[in-house]
């Protein structure tokens, strides 16, 4: 990588290994690049595996102090935008920001995964790089801007939609040109750099929308939120912190590679995307602004877990995957061990939710948004399976079969679809979270099934006293209804949440000491570089 080495201007290089996507808090992680940089002295190979653990541990710490400022920060500013906007606001954001995404995950061509795992770098590549990107990103955006009258026209239920989609169209150009220098940091595993802008990003977003909505903004507070997080992250990787002065270039052969690498992470990151997104379409064109507003919340709440368990624990461990790849045995254990973490947290963390909306809707997000109870509360079995099928997806992945995925994403798409559209007209947005649940629970029996293959572990080990401790923890808090309904909202939120992680862990404790106790001792020591070597 001495190329790029000598090309990029970097704010800070900590040098080690990154796998695209670990250093944010939305995702899996979609591959992995190696690089050394040794100041062109050579070094043996131990001392440069070495290097590259410390590296990862190192890196890895500040995402996970990232990911919790940013959680942190994002669940608060869900709750304020909760309390000062109607669901029909949300309804209209969310139905613009599908057909923004749309947009720009069709343009995105997985060039960008395409530049973090090519070895070598130099100026042709990365002016070749820019004009391709600046190119997806002009052209797509200009169309959608041109059919933005049409979509307005075709919703006339939502009359800001087309003012809303033109405003968002605008911010996704400052967005995608800021993907380039965030894509560079990625590649020069800048993750003090990255973790920076998420901070930067997420407090100028809970500061501005927040105002905004108070005073009476409506939808267009979520515009502002959108563009003031956008903007501060663009300030870093733009100035302070700009790794690449941009020049447009072009190289034929470049190009070329780029479209045959970038081709096969597109097509099943749109698989994916589809997946995330189609019932917040539907549900906006079937059922209307306010359903979607409604819905767009409740499985913008579900998706915690997988926020708070799922997305840190992964970026950290996903490195030792993949270095554990060519030793069936040590996989297995580390495989094991972090998904019996993300089981058993997993549950526990679910078990709140749940069984603690009605209270934690009416204290935290008001009246107006209990008819989302159903739905959050059938959400249950997503909410506790999606973070597992995440895990399960890293895996594959690190051991270099995204091909299972692809798989996966397609039966996954091909029974979701229909789902969604049959439920919702049985059931409104309640079938459309059942659909969303039977969609999850088919992709995590058919990404373990396919894990199967590469570890080898006890099921009954991994699931059976979380499951025994999870329905005796629900059933005892259920007995207690009537006694939760004579308490305030906030005496019943602190009395669930005690009384569920009271009894949930003491029978974890009582049955699994020992595996919790070796789990823990795993886990610390995958965290440590000396267990992460080749």
């Amino acid at each position: 990588m001495r190329g790029a080495h000598e090309t990029l201007r970097r704010c800070h290089h900590p040098g080690g290994w990154i796998q695209p996507g670990s250093h944010g808090h939305g995702g899996g992680a979609a591959g992995g690049v190696a690089e050394i940089e040794n100041d062109g002295r050579d070094v043996r190979s131990s001392d440069a595996n070495a290097d590259i653990a410390g590296q990862t541990v190192r890196g890895s710490l500040y995402s996970v102090v990232a990911s919790g400022i940013t959680l942190t920060l994002g669940f608060i500013r869900a709750v304020l935008l909760a309390r000062l906007l109607l669901p029909e606001h949300f309804g209209v954001a969310t139905l613009a920001l599908f057909f923004i995404n749309l947009a720009a995950r069709l343009r995105g061509l997985g060039i960008d995964n395409a530049l973090i795992h090519r070895q070598e770098v130099d100026e042709r590549v990365l002016s070749t790089y820019f004009t391709i990107r600046l190119g997806l990103v002009l052209g797509s955006m200009s169309i959608l801007a041109a059919v933005a009258p049409v979509l307005g026209r075709f919703y006339p239920q939502m009359p800001l939609l087309r003012d809303v989609l033109l405003a968002f169209v605008g911010i996704s150009v400052l967005r995608g040109l800021n993907s380039v220098q965030i894509t560079i940091l990625n590649k020069n595993l800048d993750f003090r750099d990255l973790a920076l802008a998420d901070v930067f990003s997420s407090v100028s977003m809970t500061l501005v929308a927040p105002l905004l909505a108070w005073q009476g903004w409506g939808v267009w507070s979520l515009v502002a939120e959108q563009f003031s997080g956008i903007a501060a992250r663009a300030v870093l990787v733009w100035g302070f912190c700009r790794p690449w002065r941009p020049r447009l270039g072009w190289d034929r052969d470049i190009a070329r590679w780029f479209w045959q690498f970038g081709i096969k992470v597109w097509m099943g990151g749109n698989l994916t995307f589809l997946l995330d997104r189609f019932d917040d379409f539907w549900t906006g064109t079937a059922l209307g602004k306010t359903p979607l507003g409604f819905y767009s919340r409740a499985y913008e709440f579900a998706r915690y877990p997988r926020r708070v368990i799922a997305n840190p624990v992964l970026s950290v461990f996903f490195p030792a995957f993949a270095r554990l790849q060519g030793e069936p045995l040590r996989l297995s254990r580390a495989f094991f061990r972090v998904t019996s973490l993300m089981v058993r947290l997993g549950f526990w963390f679910s078990l709140v939710f749940v069984l603690a909306a009605p209270e934690f809707i009416r204290l935290l997000l008001g009246e107006r948004w209990l008819p989302m109870l159903t739905t959050f509360q059938l959400m249950v079995v997503y909410t506790l399976l999606d973070p597992l099928a995440l895990g399960a997806s890293n895996l594959l992945m690190a051991v270099g079969h995204p091909d299972l995925i692809v798989r996966t994403r397609a039966a996954q798409l091909s029974l979701f679809v229909p789902a969604v559209i049959l439920f919702s007209r049985l059931g409104g947005i309640e079938g459309v979270a059942l659909a969303a649940d039977l969609m999850v629970v088919a992709g995590a029996v058919l990404l373990f099934r396919y894990a199967n293959r590469f570890v080898d572990y006890s099921a009954r080990a991994l699931w059976l006293w979380p499951v025994i401790s999870l329905v005796a923890t629900a059933g005892v808090v259920l007995a207690l209804a009537p006694r939760w309904a004579l308490l305030p909202a906030w005496q019943g939120l602190l009395g669930k949440a005690a009384l569920i992680s009271g009894v949930y862990w003491t029978l974890l404790l009582l049955t699994e000491r020992e595996q919790l106790l070796t789990g823990w001792q795993m886990i610390w020591g995958l965290l440590r570089p000396r267990l992460v070597r080749t």
